[in-house]
């Protein structure tokens, strides 16, 4: 007769050990792959926008996941950003009309500054509203100059709305690298802790 005694004692002590080694490797295999999305999204805001500044990149944040929280999440700060997801009419928050920036910005990169906003325009000389030639219930700001002050520019088109369409794919972009990352990120957890566990 073989006989076997368990001391159950370091049994569920080992498995108590484990379980947290598991916890430890989901919660950093979690964090790697939110990081690895950010990344990820971050990357591809040159294909997708004219970029200006590095503001809406720096915008996309991780919330790291805990081995008491085992949940990540990948955010962006800029409410601006979610007609960017979804696609839909930009109104003007104070219900004026949206100023549309045409020539008060020399080429498509340039960041437009308080200094040409419309407000700002026009409180210096030359510049001026006045409608399209062919749409009168459009209004522009103008700037008057060259000889006479005949030669017109329009700085910016006034509009009730704009249409944005769908294009940062955010979502889509975030969920492909979950697919295709996370298996990987917990593998390389897992062993990771295993071997600090010894």
């Amino acid at each position: 007769m073989i006989r076997v005694e368990a001391d159950t004692r370091r049994v569920a002590q080992a498995a108590d050990n484990l379980a947290k080694q598991v916890r430890y490797a989901t919660a950093l295999a979690l964090t790697r792959t939110a990081q690895d999305a950010q990344a990820e999204v971050r990357r591809r805001l040159p294909e997708r926008f004219t970029i200006r500044t590095g503001w809406v990149a720096k915008g996309i944040r991780v919330k790291p996941a805990k081995k008491n929280d085992l949940q990540a999440s990948v955010r962006v700060l800029d409410p601006f950003m979610a007609l960017q997801e979804t696609g839909g009419a930009k109104r003007s928050q104070t219900g004026d009309a949206l100023g549309v920036p045409v020539g008060a910005r020399p080429d498509p990169k340039s960041v437009t500054r308080p200094g040409k906003f419309p407000g700002a325009l026009l409180k210096k000389p030359n510049h001026f509203i006045a409608p399209l030639h062919d749409d009168p219930s459009t209004h522009a700001v103008w700037r008057r100059s060259g000889r006479k002050g005949r030669k017109l520019k329009m700085m910016y088109r006034f509009v009730d709305r704009v249409e944005i369409k769908p294009r940062f794919g955010f979502m889509d972009t975030v969920k492909g690298v979950v697919e295709s990352r996370f298996q990987k990120n917990f593998n390389e957890a897992i062993t990771e802790a295993m071997a600090s566990a010894h």
